[in-house]
């Protein structure tokens, strides 16, 4: 089968090179230590008549500072020349204004007396200006305007005052005032829906959503459209939803058949489900799909009726426990979002079309892997390097760091492996969690050390290549492999090589077994006839490139 799947990565250049908002740049987390952040609650008015919205945010926070006289909050100033931006009007403290700032991208608020180290209070801030990004104001594919929260990785300052990196974690509500033809979709659940009265000829509707367990502000969105919705079946209680453009009714609602399957597959291969519903929602996200915490988003152009995103429907599900749930305390570290994504997709395909289809996904996965180390030589998966967000959606976090799992589920077994990914979710759900922290949970379950192999393959750039060359002798009737390691980093893999010997057209090949633990070495096997073709990692087995492993002259192939 093949399967078409469009993701975050997959307009990956055109927000590269064609846009890239400010404040993109990576921040530690350092920035955010001083309160933190327990729950947002946001009211925001949007119109038909201008793309300005009036807003207030009230931010429970704790303090964690010992004297708190300064803090900040992420909020982009509203600037003259582009007419963008958000303009406060007044900031409260428990109910009491107080002095503010606004530089550039941050809104900096002057508390006296300072709070105490534990001091728990209630941030109001006012505000309202045109959002120059986040908050996507447009027209649909069916040239009706729509309103679409649009955050990752840190664009949620551009329309909401929020500590906006994935290490502080909150609850949210949103408290949304349309014009009475919207439906408006938020996280969590539905706590009222209401009529308001008429402001002059404009019927108005309040919709008020609520999210009860903590979430990064990248996945804390709200969405506004003229809807269909459909409800589907419920898994293990959980509602299913899906919301698509009311002139897309017809088919889109074919598109997320599957859902329900994969909900389920995932349930049973990770944990409980961390959300109080699962909404699939058509949308103007610039992404093919973007993961919002319990109301995923997808690009209007994947809603196609054709009902070809199942392996995307996977990807933005399985980022409900990663990504999500379990947040990446750094972005260094995003390929516990992306490359879990990716991988608990291809296993949902293996369960559900079988292990050929594993195999082929992780061979159009390597070859993306493959490209994009002849660009980026020195990238690795882990790359506290690089400071530009954007630049971390690449083949490393996604695709290698999908192999990366798939090998060392190989490398412990299936039971210890599957065992180790619900015991990480159950003590990280709700919370962050580093490279590190994945790896304590995996060795304190294998019983071994798997420093070198997380160093080797996720700290340590490149991958291997081997060169070399086979030929059959008649004599003793024996394949003899010459192969070597030739990849330009120092390093030496140790690579358990499968090899499959074909004797016959349209029969399934013989699997023999090699293991290269050293620069070179050679090889030989004995054969039953003479092969029609020989082929190194049939199965998708190692992240290896074996292109220049060649037949003797003379030799099939």
């Amino acid at each position: 089968m093949t399967l078409f799947v469009k993701s975050k990565l997959s307009l990956l250049v055109l927000v590269i090179f064609t846009y890239l908002p400010e404040g993109l740049f990576a921040q530690s987390e350092e920035n955010y230590q001083q309160i933190d952040v327990l729950h947002y609650t946001f009211r925001l008015e949007v119109s038909d008549a201008h793309n300005r919205i009036e807003a207030t945010a009230d931010i429970l926070f704790k303090t964690r500072s010992r004297a708190l006289e300064t803090t900040y909050f992420d909020l982009i100033a509203f600037d003259a020349e582009s007419k963008t931006g958000m303009k406060v009007s007044e900031v409260k403290l428990n109910d009491k204004v107080i002095n503010f700032e606004q530089k550039a991208d941050r809104l900096y608020l002057h508390v006296s007396p300072g709070l105490k180290s534990g001091e728990i209070g209630t941030f109001n801030v006012s505000y309202e200006g045109v959002p120059e990004d986040g908050l996507i104001i447009s027209e649909n594919e069916y040239g009706e305007r729509t309103f679409f929260g649009d955050n990752w990785p840190n664009r949620a300052r551009h329309w909401l005052p929020t500590h906006d990196h994935p290490s502080d974690k909150a609850t949210c509500e949103f408290i949304i005032i349309t014009p009475a033809q919207y439906k408006v979709i938020a996280n969590g659940t539905l706590r009222e829906e209401s009529m308001l009265s008429y402001r002059g000829e404009e019927a108005r509707k309040l919709t008020h959503w609520v999210m009860a367990q903590p979430i990064p502000t990248k996945v804390m969105v709200f969405g506004a459209a003229r809807f269909a919705v459909l409800y589907d079946q419920a898994v293990q209680d959980i509602p299913i939803q899906h919301w698509v453009y009311a002139d897309n009714r017809d088919s889109g609602f074919q598109d997320f058949e599957q859902t329900a399957n994969i909900l389920q597959y995932f349930i049973d291969r990770i944990g409980d489900y961390p959300y109080d519903k699962l909404a699939n929602v058509e949308s103007k996200t610039r992404y093919g799909g973007m993961e919002n915490a319990s109301n995923i988003f997808y690009n209007e152009q994947a809603v196609d009726g054709t009902q070809s995103i199942e392996a995307l429907i996977a990807h933005e599900v399985a980022h409900q426990w990663f990504g999500n749930s379990i947040s990446e305390k750094e972005w260094k570290d995003i390929w516990l979002s992306e490359g879990f994504a990716t991988y608990m997709s291809h296993t949902y395909l293996e369960k559900t079309y079988g292990e050929d289809t594993l195999a082929a996904v992780l061979k159009e996965d390597k070859e993306k892997v493959f490209s994009y180390y002849q660009r980026v030589p020195e990238s690795t998966v882990v790359d506290d390097s690089q400071e530009n967000i954007y630049l971390l959606l690449n083949a490393n976090s996604y695709q290698k760091g999908a192999w990366f799992l798939h090998m060392l589920r190989l490398k412990i077994g299936d039971l210890t492996f599957w065992k180790g990914i619900k015991s990480y979710y159950r003590k990280y759900g709700h919370t962050k969690a580093n490279t590190q922290d994945f790896k304590n949970m995996m060795e304190s379950l294998s019983g071994e050390s798997l420093e070198a192999f997380f160093d080797l393959w996720l700290y340590s750039p490149g991958h291997p290549i081997l060169k070399g060359d086979w030929k059959y002798s008649v004599m003793g009737k024996k394949l003899k492999i010459s192969l070597e390691q030739v990849q330009e980093n120092d390093k030496i893999y140790d690579l358990p090589l499968e090899v499959a010997i074909y004797y016959k057209a349209g029969t399934e090949p013989t699997i023999e077994k090699i293991r290269l633990d050293t620069r070179s070495a050679r090889f030989t096997l004995k054969l039953k006839a003479r092969p029609l073709k020989v082929e190194f990692d049939p199965r998708a087995r190692v992240l290896v490139d074996t292109k220049l492993i060649k037949p003797q002259a003379g030799q099939v192939r």
